[in-house]
């Protein structure tokens, strides 16, 4: 089976985010290790603070908190303080909806030392308890236990530093994506701050048809055999998202190429040309990727650049058809010859 290109790419970008100097996970070195259980028999009656559990009185307003948003600052402004209380209360009532709420969240506080005073100890107990793949408890107590005796300072950690398994990877994918689109709606408002609400009527448009042909590019050209599959769609839709900012920018500025009638003929061309080649073979492009989801994909990619054309009419008149959809075949002709390579 031929690796998707997306996937490799992913996997590339995986290991060179590992690889940073700044990565508390790299801080495992070289040395004899201990056992990842007697680490945890040591830790096991650690206690938890009293004073940093809420009072009575704040538990009253933690009943639908989100101890994960409130310390990231996802949809509100970050307060790991209140994200502490929220996840004592998360943990105490069992109710946790995600893999990094309640004790969870607690380990990266304590490990951190923000939202509450650094706990190393506290931090590996809670890492004992928060079960995963046994690869994963294993190195994460013994990541913690390592950056204890470096007496590390960072605010860093965080529970996808030892993820092993295909469906941590889903969660990890969509925690990394959630930063990417806070990042990409900044982008936006400041791309749109002097826009009129006729043109953003206009944009709402154009972003429905986006949405619509994402999800359809994820579902139909990503590979969903293996356990990464979650992890893979979430690339591929968080990918097209910033080349689909990246053209607005482009278009905004002045700086998308003004390309002839006769250069889209000729990369219209060469897309018939690689999506014919993609057709006619006799293997399947990709794991479930096959040749018929490749042709759903084509006529969801075909009303999304008619719905860039008409975007581009009302709002860039100065941005010829030939030029947008020239722009858009280019980039369909790397998607498409990723499954011929």
């Amino acid at each position: 089976m031929i690796m998707h290109a997306r996937t490799r790419v992913f996997l590339l970008v995986f290991l060179a985010w590992f690889m940073l100097p700044g990565n508390p996970a790299r801080a495992l070195e070289n040395q004899p290790q201990k056992s990842w259980e007697k680490i945890c028999e040591r830790v096991i009656n650690v206690p938890f603070p009293s004073g940093d559990r809420p009072s009575s009185k704040d538990a009253k307003t933690l009943n639908k908190c989100s101890s994960y948003d409130l310390y990231y600052g996802f949809g509100q402004p970050a307060n790991p303080e209140k994200a502490r209380l929220c996840a004592y209360d998360e943990m105490d009532k069992a109710r946790v909806d995600g893999p990094f709420d309640g004790e969870a969240m607690l380990m990266t506080i304590y490990a951190n030392g923000v939202g509450a005073k650094r706990n190393f100890d506290l931090a590996i107990k809670l890492a004992c308890k928060i079960g995963g793949a046994p690869a994963e408890i294993e190195g994460r107590v013994k990541h913690l236990e390592e950056l204890k005796e470096q007496n590390w300072q960072g605010t860093g950690f965080s529970l996808c530093d030892d993820i092993t398994s295909g469906y941590m990877a889903g969660f990890c994918a969509d925690h990394v994506n959630k930063f990417a689109s806070r990042g990409r709606e900044k982008q936006l408002d400041k791309i749109q701050s002097k826009w009129t609400g006729a043109e953003k009527r206009e944009y709402a448009i154009l972003r429905r048809a986006a949405t619509q042909y994402f999800d359809i590019h994820a579902e139909n050209e990503v590979d969903q055999s293996g356990t990464a599959r979650a992890a893979l769609s979430i690339d591929d839709t968080s990918s097209q998202e910033k080349a689909f900012i990246k053209t607005l920018e482009m278009l905004e500025q002045g700086r998308l190429p003004n390309y002839s009638h006769q250069q889209l003929r000729d990369a219209d061309s060469r897309l018939n040309s690689v999506y014919q080649k993609i057709q006619k073979t006799s293997e399947p492009p990709s794991g479930t990727v096959t040749k018929e989801s490749i042709r759903t994909t084509q006529r969801g990619w075909l009303k999304y650049r008619d719905a860039w054309v008409r975007f581009c009419e009302k709002k860039y008149s100065g941005c010829s058809s030939d030029s947008i959809k020239t722009h858009l075949t280019l980039k369909r002709i790397k998607e498409l010859e990723a499954f011929l390579n």
